[in-house]
């Protein structure tokens, strides 16, 4: 099995598209933002680092830099098709989207996922990639769909600088 990491170009689409509807997760609605950004991508908005099997997308993901931060990033969609999962693509897209970022400057990545149960696999994957739950907001994408908040401080980020300008215990 021949595993290319590339960026997405314009004719991989309908694989996208597949990826999305076949994971059985993701509303029409949800599949129709996430084709929006990766035509975004396309132009520049984003960036789109995608793994290929064998000539074809297994998976993508969709990244930028969060504005107003000085070197945050979020990880807007990170899509593996089911045939795919289990295979290491995710953890190739993560290995992608953490380089990237790097040499981009960046230092933190931060994402949202569901709170459902058809979601723990997802959570799952975070957590073991190094992500920290931050924060939950319960009924966020409708009742009894959590907004889960991850993020994650790349190696080689420099936390004293959070650390450091916080207040010491005692000085406030």
């Amino acid at each position: 099995m021949g595993m290319t990491v590339r960026n997405l170009a314009a004719g991989d689409q309908a694989a996208v598209r597949e990826a999305l509807e076949e994971c059985r997760v993701f509303s029409e609605e949800e599949i129709r933002v996430a084709m929006e950004m990766v035509e975004g991508g396309l132009t520049g908005d984003y960036s789109l680092p995608a793994v290929e099997i064998d000539g074809k997308v297994r998976g993508y993901a969709c990244i930028g830099r969060v504005p107003l931060t000085r070197a945050a990033w979020y990880i807007y969609w990170i899509c593996v098709h089911p045939s795919s999962q289990g295979t290491g693509v995710g953890r190739r897209l993560q290995a992608r989207i953490e380089q990237l970022v790097r040499q981009a400057g960046g230092t933190r990545l931060v994402l949202e996922t569901s709170g459902r149960a058809d979601y723990n696999a997802t959570r799952r994957f975070y957590r073991a990639a190094g992500f920290t739950e931050a924060g939950r907001i319960p009924d966020f994408y409708k009742p009894g769909d959590d907004c889960v908040v991850y993020y994650k401080a790349l190696e080689g980020a420099v936390d004293d600088e959070l650390r450091d300008s916080q207040p010491a215990t005692g000085d406030v």
